[in-house]
C-alpha cells in the first residue's frame, strides 16, 4: 500500500512538473544611468577596491605604536640550579661551609607596561603613512568607479551605435531588394540586361553579411554589459537612450586646472610624495634614540594556593634608552636610497602633469572637431539620399549603369556609418574629460 501510494505520489508530480508553463525571461529597461548605478554595485573591481578601504583601515590600526603596549606574563620554573656560595669556618682549623640560595620562585606573573617616551618620530610618520596609504585606497577606490562609469558608457554607446548601424543596414538592404525587383522586372520586359540583374542581386547578397557582422557585436556588447552591471544572462534587455550631441563651450584652461588638481593619478602620486618625505624623516629617526617607560608588577610564589602570606609581591619602573652606535652603514643608505626614490617620483610626477596637460588638450580639440564631422555627416546623409533617389530615377531613364545606382545606395550607407561613429567619437571624448578632469562638461563638479 505504501509503495502505491509512493508511487502514486510521483506521477502527480512529474505531471504537474510537465504541465508547468516554460517561465519566459525576465525584461529590464535599461537607461544609461541605470546601468552606471547597477554596474556600481555589482562590478567585481568595484567591490574588491571597496575592499581595499577596509583593508588599510585595519593596517591603520596597527600603526598606533605611540599607545602602551600592556603583556601579562607567566612561568612556572621547572628545574634549576641554584646559586652556591662557601661560608668561611667560625672555628680556625675548621673546613668551610657550602650552602645554596634560592632567590627564585616557582610560580611567577608579571604585568608589563610599556609606554614609549620618544622614537625620533619613527612611530608617528610610521602612523602618518598609514594614513596615507588608506588615502591612496579610497582614491583608488574612487577612481574605480569613475573608469567603471566611462566603460559602462563606452558599451552604452557602442550599443546605440550599433542599433542605429544595424537599422541603417537593413535600410541599405530593403533600398537593394527593392532595386532588385525593379532590375528583375525590367529584365523580364527585356528592358535591362542580365549583368544588371546579376550586380543588382550581387549588391543585396553582399548587404547580408554585414548585417550579421554588426548583430553579432551588438549581441556581444549586450552581454558584455550585463556582466559589467551584473544582469543575469537569460534577461531581455531593451536599451533605453539616444545619442545626442549638444554642442559644448569648452575651457580649456579651467580643464587643465581642474585635471592638475582633481585628477585621480595626480592625487595618488602627491599622497606618494608625502610618503617619501615621511620615509625619509623616519630614515632620520634611526640616528636617534629610543626612549621608552618600563613598568612592572609581578606576584611570585613556590605553591600555588590562593592564600595571602604564600605570595610575595613587588613592581619596578624603568626608563629604558636604546641608541644604536654602529649599523654597517645601513641607516645612511636607506637615507640616501629614499633621496632618490623622492627625486624619481617628482620627476614622474612633472612627467604626469605633462601627459594630463596633451591629454586635455586632445579631448578639447577632439570634441569640437567631432562635432563637426556630426554636423558635416547630417548634410552628407542628406546629400546622400537626394543621390538615391535621383539615382534610381535617373536608371529607370536609362541614364546610368546598374554599378552607378549601386554606388549611390553605397554611399547612403557609408555616409550613416561616418556619421554614428561621429557621434559615438563626440560622446566619448566628452566622457573621458569629465573622468579626467573630475567635472561635467558644463563646468560643473561630478
Amino acid at each position: 500500500m505504501k509503495k502505491t501510494l509512493i508511487i502514486f505520489i510521483l506521477m502527480a508530480f512529474t505531471i504537474l512538473a510537465a504541465a508547468e508553463p516554460e517561465r519566459e525571461p525576465g525584461k529590464m529597461e535599461l537607461t544609461i544611468d541605470k546601468a552606471i548605478e547597477l554596474a556600481l554595485e555589482n562590478n567585481k573591481n568595484y567591490l574588491a577596491s571597496k575592499e581595499e578601504v577596509r583593508r588599510y583601515k585595519h593596517k591603520l590600526r596597527q600603526q598606533l605604536g605611540f599607545l602602551p603596549s600592556v603583556t601579562l606574563q607567566g612561568t612556572r620554573n621547572v628545574d634549576e640550579k641554584l646559586m652556591e656560595i662557601e661560608i668561611p669556618p667560625f672555628v680556625p682549623g675548621a673546613p668551610p661551609q657550602k650552602t645554596t640560595l634560592d632567590f627564585t620562585r616557582k610560580y611567577e606573573f608579571t604585568l608589563q607596561i610599556v609606554q614609549p617616551l620618544f622614537t625620533g618620530g619613527k612611530i608617528w610618520h610610521n602612523f602618518k603613512n598609514a594614513q596615507l596609504d588608506l588615502e591612496i585606497a579610497k582614491e583608488k577606490h574612487k577612481d574605480a568607479g569613475k573608469e567603471i562609469t566611462l566603460m559602462v558608457k563606452k558599451v552604452f554607446f557602442n550599443i546605440l551605435v550599433m542599433q542605429e548601424l544595424l537599422n541603417a543596414h537593413r535600410e541599405a538592404l530593403e533600398l537593394a531588394e527593392t532595386n532588385l525587383r525593379s532590375v528583375d522586372e525590367r529584365f523580364k520586359l527585356g528592358m535591362a540586361s542580365k549583368y544588371d540583374l546579376l550586380r543588382a542581386e550581387l549588391a543585396a547578397a553582399a548587404i547580408k553579411p554585414d548585417l550579421l557582422r554588426i548583430k553579432k557585436h551588438l549581441n556581444l556588447s549586450l552581454f558584455n554589459l550585463k556582466y559589467m552591471t551584473g544582469i543575469p544572462e537569460p534577461t531581455d534587455i531593451k536599451i533605453k537612450g539616444e545619442l545626442t550631441y549638444t554642442p559644448y563651450q569648452l575651457k580649456e584652461v579651467e580643464f587643465i586646472q581642474q585635471a592638475l588638481t582633481n585628477a585621480s593619478e595626480i592625487v595618488q602620486m602627491k599622497m606618494q610624495l608625502k610618503k617619501a618625505n615621511n620615509l625619509l624623516k623616519i630614515a632620520y629617526g634611526q640616528f636617534l634614540p629610543d626612549i621608552s617607560l618600563v613598568a612592572a608588577y609581578s606576584y611570585r610564589a613556590d605553591a600555588f594556593k590562593f592564600i595571602e602570606r604564600n605570595w610575595e609581591n613587588y613592581y619596578t619602573i624603568n626608563l629604558a634608552f636604546q641608541f644604536p652606535i654602529f649599523t654597517g652603514l645601513k641607516r645612511s643608505a636607506e637615507v640616501g636610497e629614499i633621496k632618490v626614490m623622492k627625486k624619481i617620483l617628482g620627476l614622474n610626477f612633472q612627467q604626469l602633469n605633462d601627459a594630463l596637460k596633451l591629454q586635455i588638450k586632445d579631448l578639447c580639440m577632439t570634441i569640437p572637431q567631432e562635432y563637426e564631422n556630426i554636423q558635416a555627416g547630417l548634410k552628407n546623409i542628406e546629400t546622400a539620399k537626394e543621390g538615391v533617389r535621383i539615382a534610381r530615377l535617373n536608371y529607370d531613364e536609362g541614364l546610368i549603369s546598374i554599378l552607378e545606382l549601386n554606388s549611390s545606395i553605397t554611399e547612403l550607407t557609408r555616409a550613416k556609418v561616418q556619421f554614428l561613429q561621429a557621434v559615438y567619437n563626440y560622446n566619448i571624448a566628452a566622457a573621458q574629460l569629465e573622468k579626467i578632469s573630475g567635472m561635467t562638461i558644463d563646468g560643473g563638479d561630478l
